[in-house]
């Protein structure tokens, strides 16, 4: 697992694009303008979960590719089992992740004026997400078989899902009737766990993170029930 691990870091590490992305968008995030009338940065966390989302899917490209370039037969050819392979995987993508969650959120410290018990909750609900993000994006390959017809889709439904979850605005702009659809997504309770930790409401906070966490699982077990094909 873990010579699995380092390829699937190298092998990130070199898509050049991608991690330009992953490194710009956050620091570029910053500079974005606090609504006047707002004590924490609400809005740029819940755009950054959209952030998360793409960065989670262009990582992930590599499980789909390996299917679609018929690597993923050879592998199944050495001495290695789908979960070493799976795990291996995972492991690389959250650590990248990990680091662009935490750029993010140390310099959203010394950008905007905030509660310490905002950012500590943010920090858990970004973390949560991420896991969440990942799984979704290997749940979401795993159903196509190329990376083309994948990324065409995903760019629709994820921004449907930020949309309707309420990331890129205050969730009470959100009508009554769609917000009752809403909670079936994981990008509402992301949004949610940010306004509520707004409001202090930490046993809602803690709530949504068990919520996320939830959908991780669920996206992983079935996501992962694609083996080498």
């Amino acid at each position: 697992m873990k010579t699995v691990f380092e390829l699937a870091l190298k092998r990130a590490l070199k898509q050049r694009l991608t991690m330009s992305l992953i490194v710009v968008f956050p620091i570029a995030l910053i500079f974005l303008p606090q609504p006047q009338g707002m004590t924490t940065p609400t809005i740029a966390y819940g755009i950054f979960g959209l952030i998360i989302l793409f960065s989670s899917f262009l990582l992930t490209k590599q499980v789909i590719e390996d299917r679609q370039l018929k690597t993923i037969v050879r592998i199944a050819a050495a001495p290695l089992n789908h979960r070493d392979y799976l795990i291996g995987h995972l492991s690389a993508y959250m650590l990248i992740m990990f680091v662009q969650i935490t750029v993010f959120w140390v310099l959203s410290l010394i950008r905007w004026t905030a509660p310490l018990s905002f950012y500590l909750f943010g920090y858990a609900l970004l973390v949560l997400f991420t896991m969440m993000a990942i799984s979704f994006a290997l749940f979401w390959h795993a159903m196509f078989k190329t990376f083309a017809t994948s990324i065409s889709i995903y760019s629709i439904v994820a921004n449907i899902m930020a949309l309707m979850g309420g990331m890129s605005f205050p969730l009470q702009f959100l009508p009554d009737r769609l917000r009752t659809v809403a909670v079936v997504l994981p990008t509402y309770w992301y949004a949610y766990g940010l306004e509520q930790t707004t409001e202090a409401a930490y046993e809602i906070v803690m709530l949504c993170l068990l919520i996320l966490f939830g959908f991780a699982i669920l996206f992983l077990t079935i996501g992962s029930k694609r083996r080498f094909e």
